[in-house]
């Protein structure tokens, strides 16, 4: 029996979540590998949407690579290797992609035309994503899961008997039992039930309290179409610079992008405070996912 597998290195909706290993997996690495030579990602030479309020037309700007941040001084490296530090006090950070080491950004400055980079020490006017950590990161690369015989089912847990773990460290053991619970913005697809086998995806730690089965996919429909859409309930609460804000029952927020799309944007800006139901095509376990579709929810 074939274990399938969910990579999350998705560029934008360029590609969406893969549900096998194999040509899918090897052309989102491909993908994201691409993202980060050219860094042509979301808020530089792709979605618009993602950038701030700030007139930029005449500034100066550069790429680099997120080492630090502290408060409000952000050490990025340059491509040349280059370690400085930038004050961004007054500048615009889409508070959604809040900066991580090993993101790509596009920082812009006043600084005199035909200047590589500010001095150390400047302050930048603007901080833009380009390429997320989350994209080109092997701690991204698939999402967590357990796939096996379901031995416990109720309307808010799961518990899976493993079949075919990993068995690493940190990773599903075969024959383990792991208990989930299922939160109001879980999906269910297929028919579960106890003695069926089926994948969970999940958030948080394995074995832990915290662990929570976000997605369940019967065995019988992990080769259909049906495995292909990926899916999260909640409130819309707020959309703001491009980015929706969903908030589950629970509390928790899940960010979105609309990647540019107007008519989205449109539903968007429409929905808000009402339920909602948001298909997605990388993982809800990034900063920000991409939102390719809001359906209203009765």
């Amino acid at each position: 029996m074939k274990k399938f597998v969910y990579t999350a290195m998705t560029v934008l909706a360029v590609l969406s979540l893969a549900a096998c290993q194999g040509g899918k997996k090897e052309a989102a690495e491909t993908t994201a590998q691409a993202a980060t030579e050219d860094n042509s990602g979301i808020g530089v030479d792709g979605d618009s949407s993602v950038a701030g309020p700030v007139d930029i037309s005449n500034m100066q700007s550069f790429q680099a690579t997120v080492q630090k941040l502290d408060g409000k001084n952000l050490t990025v490296e340059y491509v040349d290797g280059t370690s400085l530090t930038l004050d961004t006090t007054d500048a615009f950070v889409n508070p959604a992609w809040e900066l991580m080491p090993g993101d790509e950004v596009e920082i812009f400055y006043n600084g005199d035309e035909g200047s590589d980079i500010p001095a150390d020490g400047a302050k930048v006017a603007e901080v833009v994503m380009s390429v997320p950590y989350e994209y080109v990161s092997d701690d991204f690369s698939a999402e967590p899961q357990v796939y096996g015989e379901i031995t416990k089912l109720s309307d808010d847990s799961i518990t899976i008997r493993e079949d075919e773990g990993i068995n690493t460290d940190d990773g599903p053991q075969d024959g383990v039992e792991y208990t989930f619970k299922i939160p109001s913005y879980a999906t269910t697809i297929g028919k579960a039930k106890v003695g069926t086998y089926a994948q969970v995806l999940y958030l948080g730690k394995l074995s832990s309290d915290d662990a929570k089965a976000y997605r369940i996919c019967t065995e019988d429909k992990l080769e259909g179409d049906e495995s292909e859409v990926f899916e999260i309930k909640g409130t819309l609460a707020q959309f703001k610079d491009g980015i929706i804000y969903l908030k589950t029952d629970e509390g928790e927020v899940f960010c979105f992008t609309i990647d540019g799309d107007e008519k989205l944007a449109k539903v968007a800006a429409d929905s808000i405070d009402k339920k909602v139901k948001i298909s997605y095509t990388d993982s809800i376990r990034m900063r920000v996912s991409t939102c390719d579709g809001i359906k209203f929810v009765k």
